[in-house]
């Protein structure tokens, strides 16, 4: 009477033992995925962190946006998990003041326009609204030419300054309508955070913003046919 009892039981062994072994391997992965996640917000964190100890002077934010994306790039493509050091390499290897130059030349002019528009905003006088007119239009192509700025200057770091700018605009003005309003409401909504909570500054709101705007400028690459990292045709070693 205890033949059926042993053979369920011997039948139940293998079974159990699988339902074991798969669960062992599915606790290894959710494991591994979990460890993988809080090393990649840790990278984010630091790296977050580096870049506002690097631009704390001002002066050397251009430098800065230019090195981090480099080292984004590098994550991204080679799966480089140590970004911080990728970063400050970046930094030791770029030419200081052409990089600033290359980098801060749209930063100035946004700031200008920025400046125009808010002297401006009360309108009044026609001439005042040509000119919040012409303040407006300087800011958004500063900003759109920015982020291509950044990305083709990381990836292609030995072209000339005039020639990255040069492309850069034309890409800003030909995805003027697909580009143009991304980099904009990014910008301002990074700039309205950090106005109403400036902690955001410290757990990753310019790394986020330098992410999406990098995204943002691939996308236009994309459509312009130059993503990929493929070269400018232009480029000189």
């Amino acid at each position: 009477m205890s033949t059926p009892t042993t053979t369920r039981v011997n039948r139940a062994g293998p079974a159990q033992t699988h339902t074991q072994t798969a669960g062992a391997a599915l606790a290894r992965l959710v494991r591994g995925r979990v460890m993988a996640a809080l090393g990649s917000v840790f990278n984010f964190l630091a790296l977050n962190l580096a870049v506002l100890i690097v631009s704390l002077p001002v002066v050397t934010v251009p430098l800065a946006f230019v090195a981090v994306t480099i080292a984004l790039d590098r994550w991204r493509t080679d799966g480089e998990d140590r970004v911080v050091r990728e970063f400050f390499a970046a930094l030791r290897s770029l030419p200081p003041l052409p990089t600033t130059v290359l980098a801060g030349a749209p930063l100035v002019v946004a700031g200008i326009g920025a400046e125009e528009v808010h002297y401006f905003a009360h309108g009044g006088e026609p001439v005042d609204w040509v000119c919040l007119g012409f303040g407006s239009a300087a800011v958004v192509l500063a900003v759109t030419a920015l982020g291509y700025v950044l990305l083709l200057a990381a990836r292609h770091p030995t072209v000339p300054a005039s020639e990255i700018w040069a492309l850069s605009v034309r890409l800003a003005v030909g995805n003027l309508l697909a580009t143009g309003p991304l980099f904009v409401v990014e910008v301002l909504g990074a700039t309205l955070l950090a106005l109403l909570d400036p902690p955001l500054l410290m757990i990753g709101l310019p790394l986020a913003l330098l992410c999406v705007m990098r995204l943002t400028a691939r996308f236009g690459l994309h459509r312009a046919g130059l993503d990929g990292g493929a070269p400018l045709g232009a480029e000189h070693t």
